[in-house]
């Protein structure tokens, strides 16, 4: 029986979704209540993978907790972190407790996180990734063994839709696609025509695409110009306005920002989805981004 996310990419309906981070706690209460102010109001609820190289609870844990509580649930995993054998045993961890929508992602090295000391892994590539839960679907593990999960998985993959260059993008995603990718999250982006370049080349592809959109910490403006933050360009235009308004404009100014994306996104027709997730500390006015 395929999950409510899946259902409704398969449906054509617009997908919201929003990305939780887990805590560098063992205490879910905060994390729970946040979600629980989205329940009835996304189709799931992301659920990121020590994002940023940044270590803090189980991503698998924190999603079966949300599966417990109610919501669906799309677990990310990293190849950053864990070979074959723990990405297995992992993907077999999701099946027991009903998680099937996977995303795959390499990870960002550690040198941006709180751990730059700790040796990335990389066992497999995010293509690899998703071609080993495809084929661990059909009842063989990476080294061919028998193998046995619940339902198949329901695979995603990331991509960067404003790279520059992008072909480089374009040439994974058919790889990603071949290999077994169900549907796409973008990096986030923050305004529609950025889509343009990145949906025109891979047109002739079914794709079910989510456009990432972020809000944004005033003090990460700058940090998205000068690409300290790998992935994600927000246009000069923008930056500049929300920098010449002063941080106490800030807030009010990029929420509305994001909500008219998420609405314009929604009315384009041109993606399956949003995927809406907001930057340490603004966490909370997801919620608001949700009301009709």
């Amino acid at each position: 029986m395929a999950d409510p996310f899946q259902e409704g990419l398969a449906s054509g309906s617009f997908q919201v979704v929003t990305r939780l981070v887990p805590p560098k706690s063992a205490d879910l209460a905060s994390v729970l209540t946040l979600a629980s102010s989205w329940k009835g109001k996304v189709a799931a609820v992301l659920v990121a993978d020590n994002p940023s190289a940044v270590m803090g609870l189980s991503a698998l844990v924190l999603a079966e907790m949300l599966k417990r509580e109610g919501h669906d649930a799309i677990l990310v995993m990293s190849c950053r972190d864990r070979n074959r054998l723990d990405l297995g045993s992992i993907a077999l961890g999701a099946s027991a407790v009903s998680v099937s929508s996977i995303l795959c992602v390499s990870g960002d090295y550690t040198h941006y996180g709180d751990h730059p000391d700790a040796k990335p892994v990389y066992d497999l590539d995010s293509v690899q990734l998703i071609a080993m839960l495809h084929e661990m679907g059909k009842g063989r593990d990476i080294a061919g063994n028998p193998v046995a999960v619940s339902q198949p998985y329901f695979i995603g993959a990331a991509v960067c839709a404003t790279a520059d260059p992008l072909f480089p993008q374009l040439m994974k995603v058919r790889k990603k696609v071949s290999a077994g990718a169900d549907f796409f999250v973008t990096l986030p982006i923050f305004t529609v025509d950025q889509l343009g370049p990145f949906l025109d080349g891979v047109k002739d592809l079914p794709l079910k695409v989510l456009a990432g959109v972020l809000l944004p910490s005033y003090q990460e403006i700058a940090e998205y110009r000068d690409g300290s933050i790998p992935g994600t360009f927000i246009p000069d235009d923008l930056v500049n306005a929300w920098r010449e308004g002063g941080e106490q404009a800030f807030s009010a100014s990029s929420a509305n920002h994001v909500k008219k994306l998420v609405s314009d996104l929604r009315n384009s027709g041109k993606v399956a989805g949003v995927c809406i997730n907001a930057s340490p500390g603004r966490e909370p006015e997801i919620e608001g981004l949700l009301r009709a």
